[in-house]
């Protein structure tokens, strides 16, 4: 799929500069950093959906030492 950007020259200037920064092309650079938005706004929202269920009472508590366990591969 194509999409076409316009972006300010001061913003352009400034995803140049990150792009070579991090050795790819602007286009890779710009690829990569919305796919990195989009994976973060799905983890925000899984967040949100994490509230919303504790503040329903639907969600589970768990103390550091259960998180431990569940971490350590053990069952609480």
């Amino acid at each position: 799929m194509s999409i076409t950007l316009n972006y300010s020259p001061a913003d352009l200037e400034l995803l140049k500069a990150q792009a070579a920064a991090s050795n790819r092309s602007v286009e890779e650079f710009i690829m990569e950093a919305s796919m990195k938005s989009a994976r973060n706004a799905e983890y925000l929202a899984m967040i949100d959906r994490s509230i919303k269920q504790m503040h329903e009472g639907t969600g589970t508590w768990i103390t550091d030492e259960q998180l431990e366990a569940l971490e350590n591969g053990d069952t609480i």
